[in-house]
């Protein structure tokens, strides 16, 4: 199967995506809006051949269109800020509980 190349904006959308941002978050950090974000990746899909996300991130660092060497620094947490490259949902939506959690860690 043959795959076309990513965009410069479409390959930079998809390495947010593989960081774990939203795309909310994506458009934040590129600088464009929401619905931008949305296009970009569903070119990257189309392009890739791919049916979400994760199977879009898996193909384009198997193609080397993204670096693998900067996910797996972000995954293992050598970046410059982890905290907040490698984002868990937890972290983007803290509910009552987990506010109340972080604030007794600071208490102690």
């Amino acid at each position: 199967m043959e795959y076309r190349k990513l965009a410069p904006r479409q390959a930079e959308a998809l390495a947010c995506r593989a960081r774990g941002l939203s795309n909310r978050e994506t458009a934040q950090a590129m600088r464009c809006s929401v619905a931008n974000v949305a296009n970009l990746l569903t070119e990257c899909f189309f392009k890739l051949h791919a049916r979400n996300s994760t199977e879009a991130v898996a193909k384009a660092v198997k193609l080397g269109m993204i670096q693998f060497g900067l996910l797996v620094s972000i995954i293992i947490g050598i970046a410059a800020d982890p905290p907040d490259l490698m984002r868990t949902r937890f972290q983007r939506y803290p509910t009552i509980r987990s506010v109340r959690n972080r604030n007794r860690e600071y208490l102690v």
